[in-house]
């Protein structure tokens, strides 16, 4: 999908990445790729994922407050490990949370950005498993040793029912060191964004309040003409004060948590990388390392109530004295630390072939204790022995390697087949243990599982180009996401079996073009994708438990068409006119078999969970001068479909309705000098959006909404000196 573009330059001129052989249009590449650069990132106020996901056709999102997203393209939801490839520069950030379904997203601050690239479809040639539905990549402003500058933004603004104002504020400073050879660039920044769910229960107001501070720090060294190594450092803290959900059982923006659930969040990630151009080409070479904490913890009833409360009514309202064995928090800290590497040629040969080939290596480690304590009247924690109601450790291994390679070929100069292999081998392994708790009084037995994958995806491509600004492609590309093992049943220690790879084969074809001379263009991708071994969490089916396992269940057909036009009506008027949207219908097309007495996973022709079948995006935008000011109208509208939290079932209190909703943003521009300020209302028509609904088995359900209303405004000075 094309760039959105923000001035009278054709988006055509955008450069993108994607093809890891260079810069090109995004016109002239043979997917679908859609891309936001740093300059309309900053005139339109994005800082997060949140900011940008609707505008991108195709890309749905699950919420579960800061620091805990799950980015879903084409429609490939799924538990297990994420489904989408998610980069930092070259640094792997991609969520990997069984425990979790595959959220745990970490959502960096877009500060001082080049440019977002979401490339659509799987990319399991270039950048492996983990890119089965697609991959977003965040590219940073690199150092720049020709000159000196800086930039400063601040912001307040204010949210419907929240405890106080908002404020953002960041900066950056660019500084050569050595004239043309060494330079580094410095970025901080910090926000503040104040809570609007209350807790009647504990009588807190603005529970979900959400503190981000963070920075990093980049150097360029220009070793020669050819050569150039780059290095990164990236810290980001994340700090709530409780739950970002409400439950309506409660009333709109209410919850009756009997305890706080804070989130306190530090990401800290680092990357070298060297690029020399060659006579044949470019190698390039990159390590990079992630390390993350998060210490969470939320209210103990979601497990306990799951597991033994009968009937379910008991556990309504949490505010139960009698109930005393669900009034409990339960405490989950983890760390994971991910270690990934890769070296590749880009060829730059001169005849009809070209090559992209290269090695990846990536190493990850994670460790996840949850233990439920009860609490006393007062809501504190009780951490004897026997107001501990569940305790379990789990260290979490996955070692991945792979080769890969893309070669092109050119037949005539407009037609151009590729193709493209990646082998790869995965080995996961896990070691577990149930802990002392007030029904076990000593550990059990340490659980070792190991589970491995190898295999290999393979993509072709056909681009035909009609002229330089219009082209149709056709692509068969696979993906595949690596199984895993499950962790020991909470309450009688079952061993459970692992689950199995999952896998995709999609069917692409697609247009772009520019006409008009410049003043439309458009941008058409339908597809099919199958889908087998769809891995989703299921009920373990234990005597006595009701603990949910990861399992295989069944193949999926996912068929959709993606439109992006955007059109001026003449080169003289800075009208711009923007539309996306994606149809889309996912469902279930082979349902596993039963077990005797399981009851049904999933049923064919059953949706896919948390797939909306319609998503779209249009905006309108005007600029024009104002006194001695440039300034710049804009209006965006998005509307989000309906979907469901989970398959249908007759009776089942987990689908619930998400989805089927429309957002109107508004914004204000002005410009002059040094100078931009900035006016917005954002969700002007103040709806309550479900994005993300969540329900255990016997606790009431808890939903994730848009922001309420939000009016603000912005300052910006950018200062560089003439020479």
């Amino acid at each position: 999908m094309f760039a959105q573009e923000a001035d009278t330059n054709s988006m055509s001129e955008v450069k993108v990445t994607a093809n890891k052989r260079g810069e090109e249009s995004v016109l002239s590449t043979p997917m679908a790729i859609q891309a936001i650069t740093g300059d309309q990132l900053a005139s339109q106020g994005i800082v997060q994922f949140a900011d940008y996901a609707r505008s991108i056709s195709g890309l749905s999102f699950e919420d579960q407050g800061p620091g805990d997203k799950k980015f879903v393209i084409r429609g490939l939801d799924s538990t297990g490990a994420s489904t989408t490839g998610v980069y930092f520069d070259d640094i792997v950030v991609t969520a990997n949370n069984p425990q979790d379904g595959g959220g745990r997203e970490p959502d960096i601050r877009l500060v001082d950005m080049e440019r977002v690239e979401v490339l659509k479809g799987p990319q399991g040639t270039l950048y492996g498993a983990s890119s089965m539905s697609g991959t977003v990549r965040m590219l940073t402003n690199k150092p720049d040793a020709t000159k000196t500058t800086a930039t400063f933004n601040a912001g307040t603004g204010y949210t419907d029912g929240a405890s106080g104002a908002n404020y953002t504020y960041d900066g950056a400073v660019n500084v050569p060191l050595i004239s043309d050879v060494l330079a580094v660039r410095v970025v901080g920044y910090q926000s503040e964004q104040k809570g609007w769910i209350d807790n009647s229960l504990l009588g807190q107001n603005g529970v979900n309040n959400a503190k981000v501070d963070g920075g990093r720090v980049s150097l360029r060294w220009k070793i020669a003409d050819a050569a150039t190594l780059d290095l990164m450092y990236l810290h980001q803290g994340t700090t709530t004060i409780g739950a970002a959900w409400f439950q309506p059982i409660f009333g709109t923006y209410k919850q009756a948590n009997n305890s706080t659930s804070p989130w306190n969040e530090s990401l800290d990630a680092y990357n070298m990388a060297f690029n020399w151009q060659v006579a044949s080409g470019t190698v390039t070479a990159s390590l990079s390392k992630m390390h993350r904490n998060i210490n969470y913890q939320y209210p103990g009833s979601r497990i306990l109530c799951t597991l033994y409360a009968n009937p379910r009514s008991t556990c309504y309202g949490f505010d139960n004295p009698v109930i005393e064995q669900y009034r409990s928090n339960a405490f989950q800290p983890q760390a994971r630390n991910v270690l990934s590497s890769e070296l590749r040629y880009a060829s730059a040969w001169s005849g009809p072939v070209q090559l992209v080939a290269g090695a990846f290596y990536d190493n990850e480690d994670a460790n996840f204790l949850s233990t439920v304590y009860g609490l006393d009247p007062q809501m504190r924690i009780l951490p004897t022995l026997p107001n501990i109601y569940g305790n379990r450790y789990v260290h979490n291994s996955v070692q991945q390697k792979a080769i890969f390679g893309e070669l092109n070929y050119s037949i005539t100069d407009a037609l151009t087949l590729t193709g493209g292999v990646r082998a790869f081998e995965f080995d996961i392994g896990q070691r577990s243990q149930n802990l002392p708790t007030n029904t076990r009084a000593v550990p059990a037995a340490v659980v070792l599982t190991d589970s491995t994958d190898k295999s290999a995806t393979y993509k072709a491509n056909l681009q035909y180009k009609f002229s330089p600004n219009q082209q149709a492609y056709f692509t068969f590309a696979e993906g595949f996401r690596s199984g895993g093992n499950n962790e020991p049943d909470f309450t009688t220690g079952t061993v459970l079996p692992p689950y199995k790879s999952d896998a995709l084969k999609s069917f692409e074809l697609g247009t772009k073009g520019r006409y008009l001379g410049g003043l439309l263009e458009t941008d058409l991708a339908i597809y099919q994708m199958n889908w087998s071994n769809l891995q989703q969490r299921v009920s373990a089916n234990i005597p006595g438990s009701s603990v949910q396992m990861i399992a295989n269940v069944g193949s999926a057909r996912i068929r959709g068409a993606e439109l992006g036009l955007q059109a001026r009506p003449s080169h003289d008027l800075d009208l711009l006119f923007g539309l996306t949207a994606t149809a889309m219908q996912d469902v279930i097309t082979q349902a596993p078999p039963l077990s005797p007495g399981s009851p049904p996973i999933n049923h064919v022709g059953d949706r896919v969970p948390n797939v909306p079948k319609f998503t779209g995006n249009l905006y309108i935008q005007y600029g024009m001068p104002l006194f001695d000011w440039d300034s710049t109208a804009r209006v965006d509208y998005s509307f989000v479909g309906d979907s469901f939290s989970d398959f249908y079932q007759k009776s089942n209190e987990q689908y619930v309705k998400v989805g089927d909703y429309s957002l109107v943003n508004l914004r204000l521009n002005f410009s002059r000098g040094a100078w931009k300020l900035g006016a917005y209302v954002d969700n002007l028509a103040n709806k309550v959006g479900i994005i993300t609904a969540s329900i255990d088995t016997r606790t009431p359900v808890e939903e994730f909404a848009t922001m309420p209303r939000t009016v603000g405004i912005t300052a910006n000075y950018t200062f560089q000196p003439e020479k």
